[in-house]
Formats: structure tokens, C-alpha cells, sequence
């Protein structure tokens, strides 16, 4: 009975100490991931999802130079002020530092702001972060590329 329980005592502190070790280091994969489920979210509408990949700083400056907070970029999406037709990352490069990780790429945007509809390519960049909730995404910046004349 002693072994038994000295092996179920092992055996979870391994559990416990593997599992720390995994919530505290953040990978390029976890953190492409993170900003795909970001543009699923988005192009979705899916606002509930999309509320606990974004950390509670989170930051969204558009391609129009538009800076929202986590709220004020929810409750747009949640209202329907803005709505998002799917979005598709492309060329996306990662780079790790430490516990955060740096998304950029590009993707081409069409998004209806209070009816009115914009179109155009975007470069991106996300900010992640390993927290003590998981990754989360703490910081989004749109640059909008002017089209060829």
C-alpha cells in the first residue's frame, strides 16, 4: 500500500512539474496558432472564443490607425459595428523571445464598419504571451498596404 501510494505521489508531482514545464514555455507553433484562432475568430464573429485567446491588456490598433482596447474591439464585433468576412493569414513568420512570441504576415481584409464596407491588404503583427492562463495575445497592429497605381 506504501509503494502504491509513494508511486501515485511520484507519479503526479511528474504530472504537475511536466505540465508547469509546458505552461511555461511558449512555442513558435503555439503561438501561430493563437493568431490563426484570432483570425477565425474574427472573420467568424465568434466573439465568446475570441474573448479568451486576448489577454486582458490587449491592444488592437487597425490599418487605419484606429486604437481599440479588448473591450472597445469585443463590443464592436459583439454589436455588430463592425463585421469581418473570413480572413486568411499568409507569409507568416514567428520569432520567439522568451516567453512571448512575435506573428507577423499579411492577409487581405473586407470588413463592414456600421454598414459601410473596406477592402484592402493588410500587414500584421501579433504580440503573444505565455500567462499563467496560457498564451494569449496581448498586442495586434494592422498596417494597411497601399494598392499598385
Amino acid at each position: 500500500m506504501k509503494i502504491r501510494f509513494l508511486a501515485g505521489l511520484g507519479l503526479g508531482l511528474l504530472f504537475c512539474f511536466l505540465g508547469s514545464v509546458r505552461a511555461e514555455s511558449l512555442s513558435v507553433a503555439t503561438a501561430e496558432v493563437c493568431a490563426q484562432q484570432w483570425a477565425s475568430c474574427v472573420g467568424q464573429g465568434q466573439v465568446d472564443e475570441l474573448n479568451k485567446i486576448l489577454d486582458d491588456s490587449y491592444q488592437h490598433t487597425h490599418g487605419t490607425g484606429l486604437v481599440e482596447s479588448r473591450e472597445e474591439f469585443l463590443g464592436a464585433l459583439r454589436s455588430g459595428a463592425r463585421k469581418y468576412e473570413p480572413i486568411q493569414l499568409e507569409e507568416v513568420k514567428t520569432r520567439l523571445f522568451g516567453d512571448c512570441a512575435v506573428v507577423t504576415g499579411k492577409f487581405a481584409l473586407k470588413v463592414s464598419v456600421k454598414g459601410k464596407m473596406m477592402e484592402g491588404v493588410n500587414r500584421f503583427s501579433f504580440v503573444v504571451a505565455q500567462t499563467p492562463e496560457g498564451p494569449k495575445i496581448v498586442s495586434f497592429q494592422a498596417t494597411a498596404i497601399k494598392p499598385a497605381s
